[in-house]
């Protein structure tokens, strides 16, 4: 039997299902799907409030995740645990789901078959939405589809060893973007993982990990095959792949528990943009043939050094080199205006940067410090301190998006890696014989209490901004720039659990950030304002293989004032400005009958508020807008497993 996970597939497939199930053999371990983290991996740092791509669906979560623009967003709610639950050892899992407002569509199938001493998995969802209305009613012409299929594969040639397979297709068409200058009509994502699993029986290393991954993105981007044609038509297609293999050990000395991890990684990016309409043909060279080779060294160690208290660390060290091999290309653009988009990727980053290499190469030390103490069997402290680099984007460094200012995107080849110094405190308390929230041995009047905070001092944080002859900056347009600047972020973060009684859970959670732009003295963009959320569920037996669950819950929002909304004399990152606070309620059920089918069901948004966010949803850019939120939005989602 396989572990939990769901998978999505038309309903014709239900019988091919069934049959499938009946042929499964024994209990097999959970797929695996990508190599172990690393303690220390600067290679996945997102830039500030960074989300250009569709968030990935992987095996474990592929039912439950929320569709990409669902009015459900996401919940720190467990209302699809029923589903989780039936799926549990389940070699069959069916799954089909239904929102109402944007009327998305949810349909799914896991799959799992025993091969003697290999396990085979394949899933599979689908996804498709039509557009919404918010609160007050008003249509928000989003919409998709998505059919994400994946399979995975694990055998043990022997006792000590274990060798796991992993591909996925993640295909996304007619995305309809409406906070956004364009739509994407194509988008394609591919990733295939082999991993390897080792533990010796003698030798210098106690286990050893290798893997290898090849990725690859495909899209097409317009503004004019789903929606109003307007004066300029732009096309764009773009892509990259990428390809990472790392090698870990684990090893011990003494008392102290060692790993050791080389990895490296070499990424091709190529994007170009076309004009239509008014001019005709390349228009510039949006990544210019970009060639990104990077490897990194890490040794971590951890070791308790008196009883209760824990002590680990460790230390990383990049070596990065990239290069736009199309620097000097010249768009091949023609018609009314072409003037303005014939000039080349290394014309434009030396126009608005100074002589700029194309070739960089960056050579950067990442660390951590963690220190872990017990007061007692209750109660905990740590405190944690780090530096983490992050490389500039591709981005960041190499746009080359010509033609009139207000079309203008460069990116800076000269741009600095990004250093956070980060210290952080916190520490949790349990009160009455705290056994978990809502669990068989749970409780009543028992209670957990974490909180933390932290402090982050960001030396060359990578700004987007707009050019108004800034240091650094030689024109003066309001054209998409980036700089190198000095910024802060820090915040507190409190959350609480209480079991009321046996049946009854409540849990609640409060955060708090602010971020500053000190060499400009203005806020940092995108930094969420005060937020949480307040959770109360009741969850009791029915019958024998019977729960049933009813909950509610309250997200709010305060409001954010410290923006920097201006494009005149700030960033233009924060599109909305200032955003008033907001407080939505969900209530939500769910139910599990016989063991064999989960539903869940209930309404997002029920009081019909009118409200957005403030963190800008996906894309984001310094040309994002804000995007209104669904309104009332009935939901229901249902597993049937064999």
């Amino acid at each position: 039997m396989a572990r939990p996970f769901g998978l999505t597939w038309p309903a014709r497939w239900l019988g091919a299902a069934a049959a499938c199930a009946a042929a499964t053999a024994a209990p097999a371990e959970e797929p695996k799907l990508s190599a172990g983290t690393n303690a220390i991996d600067t290679r996945f740092m997102t830039r500030q409030a960074g989300q250009d791509l569709p968030p990935q669906m992987q095996m474990p979560v592929l039912t439950t995740s929320p569709a990409l623009m669902s009015a459900r967003g996401d919940w720190p709610a467990d209302e699809h645990g029923p589903l989780r639950a039936v799926a549990k050892d389940r070699d069959a899992v069916l799954t089909a789901g239904y929102e109402s407002d944007g009327a998305v569509f949810t349909d799914a199938v896991a799959l799992h078959q025993g091969l003697g001493p290999a396990d085979v998995w394949v899933a599979a969802r689908h996804d498709r939405q039509l557009p919404y209305k918010d609160g007050a009613d008003v249509r928000v012409n989003a919409g998709y589809q998505r059919l994400n299929t994946q399979l995975a594969a694990s055998d043990r040639p022997t006792d000590r060893s274990r060798v796991s397979l992993f591909a996925m297709r993640d295909y996304v068409s007619d995305l309809r973007l409406p906070n956004y200058g364009v739509d994407v009509p194509r988008f394609t994502r591919w990733t295939g993982t082999g991993i390897v699993d080792n533990q010796p029986i003698e030798g210098a290393f106690d286990k050893v990990e290798a893997s290898a991954t090849v990725s690859a993105v495909d899209y097409d981007c317009d503004n004019y095959s789903l929606r109003d044609q307007g004066a300029l038509g732009v096309y764009m297609r773009g892509g990259w792949v990428a390809y990472r293999g790392q090698v870990r050990g684990e090893f011990t000395t003494g008392q102290f528990a060692n790993a050791v991890t080389v990895d490296a990684n070499l990424q091709r990016f190529d994007a170009r943009v076309y004009n239509h309409f008014s001019s005709e043909g390349l228009s510039s060279y949006r990544m210019p043939k970009v060639v990104i080779a990077r490897s990194g060294l890490t040794l971590t160690t951890a070791v308790d050094p008196l009883p209760g208290d824990r002590l680990s660390g460790g230390v990383r060290v990049d070596v990065a080199h990239s290069e736009a091999t199309a620097a000097h290309e010249v768009p091949t653009v023609a018609g009314t205006g072409a003037a303005a988009y014939t000039v080349p990727p290394q014309q434009l980053w030396d126009t608005y940067y100074g002589a700029r290499r194309n070739n960089p190469t960056d050579v950067t030390v990442s660390g951590k410090l963690r220190y872990e103490h017990d007061l007692d069997a209750a109660a905990k402290l740590y405190a944690d301190a780090s530096r983490l680099v992050r490389l500039p984007e591709v981005g960041e460094r190499f746009y080359a998006n010509g033609g009139p200012a207000s079309m203008t995107q460069v990116g800076d080849p000269g741009l600095n890696p990004e250093a956070h110094h980060r210290i952080e405190f916190g520490g949790e308390q349990a009160f009455g014989g705290w056994k978990g929230h809502l669990t068989p041995d749970a409780r009543a009047g028992s209670a957990r209490l974490t909180a933390a905070g932290w402090y982050d001092r960001v030396t060359d944080f990578i700004s987007a901004d707009h050019a108004r002859g800034q240091p650094g900056i030689l024109k003066s347009d309001l054209a998409i720039v980036y700089r190198n600047v000095d910024a802060y972020l820090t915040g507190v973060t409190v959350a609480g659990w209480w079991q009321v009684a046996e049946t009854v859970g409540a849990r609640a959670r409060l955060a708090w950030t602010e971020g500053g732009n000190l060499t400009d003295q203005r806020p940092l963009y995108q930094v969420p304002p005060v937020e949480g959320d307040v959770v109360v569920e009741h969850r009791r037996p029915l019958w024998d293989a019977g729960t049933g669950s009813v909950g509610v819950r309250l997200g709010f929002a305060g409001t954010q004032n410290r923006v920097d909304p201006s494009s005149q004399t700030g960033s233009g990152e924060d599109t909305g400005g200032r955003t008033p606070g907001f407080a939505v309620l969900d209530v939500y059920s769910g139910l599990v009958i016989d063991g064999r089918l989960g539903l869940s069901a209930g309404v997002a948004n029920l009081l019909d508020k009118r409200y957005h966010t403030y963190l800008n949803p996906y894309p984001q850019s310094p040309t994002t807008l804000p995007q209104r939120a669904p309104g009332r939005s009935l939901f229901v989602m249902a597993s049937l497993v064999f």
